[in-house]
């Protein structure tokens, strides 16, 4: 049946392909294009096929220069023949669009994405061929307002088209004229939840290309090939300007911090994600921020690890000061963390934190004492990671050396004075312990835990500087991926000419093989 289906889906798409080529070869065949405009009204949920001919019909049209409609002020409208007919192909290419914008929003998932890069692509060709003679650089910022209201006040989350839409952010045109266009969108006193989850990933993969914060005086080649444009318009350069896209994007935030972002978890983790990741450096009065940052640090889970990151960029660049933040990063390191996305996150922020060496001893002892405890239980990537942090502290900190234990007894263990269950740092007794969990993930069953514990170990003699323990690349995470789950599959070098094994092989000394 599935077989079958596919198989008429293609006799479709080939005759509406023959359709639309007729018609751009005549205007005989002009007749085809109300036809296939029409098949939108069809009770269907795929649109692929309608959506791909209509992208080339107008594409061509757009090119040839026949939308093109020349308005003369006080001058009576022509009715002409080819100007009645220019007149009928606007309309069309109006409706076309309408009805693509439609398709977003209803039927199957290829098609609703389809629609959406149609919309984008025959953008492209407008802002390339405008519909009006210009002389200087075009943008249709209007084909992209209506883009967004369809993608904004969607009843379901639109995540998938607005990740598809990604790949068109990456223009400089694209990026600066869809901030702009926003910021007239998003004046909402009471938007829902939707609106809200669709606005701030639209934000955020309009954010996704980096915005220059400093005006460089004089740009060279290789960063002229780095600004890429969705309309060129015949040649003529984009005017982009980073200080209206930072303006742009300030003014989106502005109008996004008056809604409910706290009230829905989903809602106030994204809205953090796109703070700490995408705005901070281009706020400006990033300082305001500082009462949502320090809500989310009372809020526990994943919030709490983003809210520390947002307070850690205000606490180094802002000087803002927050007294129990270290007591907040020491409760934080608990069993439940591992069950986290942002676990990698909050290590790497713990070694941030606590890379200077002005600290109370006390504070680097407990520390030091809870990580170690946690590597116990932590998965082998994990308790590596804990490790390195602890190898960092001894390095820092080598009055602390006196916590390293040379056996883990089980007389040792019992008389531990560390309290585990204490959230403040300096109230856990600490320093009277001693480091006996690094002592016993030296007998480890997995190789890098064991030689990650040894270095721990030997990490008081050692002259080497702190590790880094920044976030490995996507690609490295992909290429351990693939050889973890992928073994290399062995071809014949020699071609079998029969039933038998290939000559030179051991095996037919000792077994005669027929068919």
């Amino acid at each position: 049946m599935a077989a079958l289906q596919q198989n008429f889906s293609k006799m479709i798409s080939a005759q509406l392909r023959s359709k639309a080529n007729d018609f751009l070869n005549s205007r005989k065949n002009a007749n085809n294009l109300a036809d296939i405009i029409q098949l939108f009204e069809a009770e269907t949920e795929n649109f692929t096929s309608v959506l791909l001919a209509i992208e080339v019909i107008f594409t061509e049209l757009l090119k040839r220069g026949d939308l093109l409609q020349v308005v003369v002020p006080l001058k009576p409208a022509d009715q002409s023949p080819e100007a009645l007919y220019k007149k009928w192909l606007n309309e069309c290419y109006e409706t076309a669009l309408t009805h693509a914008l439609q398709c977003v929003k209803k039927g199957k998932i290829t098609s609703r994405l389809q629609a959406l890069v149609t919309l984008c692509k025959l953008m492209q060709a407008e802002g390339n061929y405008p519909l009006e003679p210009l002389n200087g650089y075009y943008f249709p910022s209007v084909r992209l307002k209506n883009i967004f209201n369809v993608l904004l006040d969607s009843e379901i989350p639109m995540s998938a088209p607005i990740t598809r839409f990604q790949e068109f952010t990456e223009y400089r045109d694209v990026q600066q004229f869809g901030l702009k266009v926003l910021t007239t969108l998003a004046y909402r006193k009471s938007p829902s939840h939707v609106f809200i989850q669709n606005y701030l990933e639209l934000l955020d993969k309009l954010l996704a290309l980096e915005i220059p914060t400093e005006v460089k005086k004089a740009k060279g080649k290789e960063d002229d090939k780095e600004d890429k444009v969705l309309c060129s318009s015949n040649g003529k350069q984009f005017p982009f300007s980073p200080v209206s896209c930072k303006r742009y994007a300030n003014r989106c935030w502005g109008f996004a911090c008056q809604w409910s972002l706290c009230e829905d978890p989903k809602t106030h983790r994204r809205a953090l994600m796109l703070l700490v990741e995408r705005l901070m450096p281009l706020l400006n009065k990033p300082q305001l921020a500082t009462d949502m940052l320090c809500d989310s640090l009372d809020a526990g889970g994943p919030i709490s690890m983003l809210g520390l990151q947002g307070v850690l960029e205000l606490v180094r660049h802002h000087n803002i000061s927050y007294p129990d933040i270290y007591d907040r990063l020491y409760a934080m390191f608990e069993p439940e963390m591992f069950a986290t996305r942002y676990k990698k996150r909050l290590i790497h922020l713990a070694d941030i934190f606590l890379s200077s060496t002005h600290l109370p001893e006390s504070l680097v002892a407990a520390f030091a004492k809870r990580i170690s405890r946690l590597a116990l239980v932590a998965s082998p990537d994990d308790a590596r990671s804990l490790l390195q942090i602890v190898a960092n502290l001894l390095l820092r900190h080598p009055a602390l050396k006196r916590m390293i234990c040379s056996e883990d007894s089980p007389a040792i263990m019992s008389n531990d004075p560390y309290v585990m269950e204490e959230t403040g740092a300096s109230r856990s007794r600490a320093l009277g312990s001693s480091l006996w969990e690094v002592r016993a993930l030296c007998r480890h069953w997995a190789p890098e835990v064991t030689s990650a514990a040894t270095r721990v170990l030997a990490s008081h003699n050692a002259r080497d500087p702190p590790l880094s323990l920044a976030p490995p690349e996507d690609n490295e995470q992909f290429e351990a991926e693939l050889k973890k789950r992928f073994k290399t599959i062995e071809i014949n070098f020699i071609r079998p000419d029969g039933m038998c094994i290939p000559s030179g092989e051991r095996l037919m000394t000792y077994w005669d093989l027929t068919a």
